[in-house]
């Protein structure tokens, strides 16, 4: 799997969350749901890209937002919520498959790609960056970025 090393400054993005323990078929229904309404979300800072954005809950759960990325000042839809990305350095993969494939992808890079590259991971938040790539969940030929917090 294809990676690069990058520092990010902190981002905001506006989207739809899922929290909860089983997120296999509720991420696609988050994403089933927040599409339709995407165009909802103004000023947007990069047209024609959206993010997963993964971290977790105080709880423990998995927090997840299917969202766009825009400024700070952005007017937040109703039931949508606005995440804040904190600056970071990432080690991005670039995820080659399904989404359904997405989480062989994860685990691939926490048991062994960081550790073959020695690399740390770092508590965080985690995000998938879906581009002009990203040619549809189930194309085997699509492609996602898969961004890692480290040290």
């Amino acid at each position: 799997m294809k990676h690069r090393i990058v520092e990010l400054p902190s981002f905001c993005v506006i989207g739809m969350e899922y929290v909860g323990t089983t997120p296999n078929d509720s991420l696609g229904l988050l994403w089933q749901r927040f599409l339709p309404r995407e165009e909802e979300i103004f000023p947007r800072l990069e047209p024609g890209v959206a993010y997963g954005i993964c971290s977790q809950a105080p709880t423990g759960e998995l927090h997840y937002v299917a969202g766009i990325r825009v400024p700070d000042s952005a007017s937040l839809p109703e039931g949508m919520v606005k995440f804040a990305v904190p600056a970071q350095k990432y080690a991005v993969f670039t995820h080659h498959g399904t989404v359904e494939q997405i989480a062989d992808s994860f685990q691939a890079i926490y048991s062994e790609l960081l550790a073959r590259l020695g690399l740390e991971p770092k508590s965080g938040v985690d995000f998938e960056r879906y581009d002009e790539r990203f040619s549809g969940p189930d194309d085997p030929e699509a492609e996602v970025d898969l961004y890692i917090p480290i040290y």
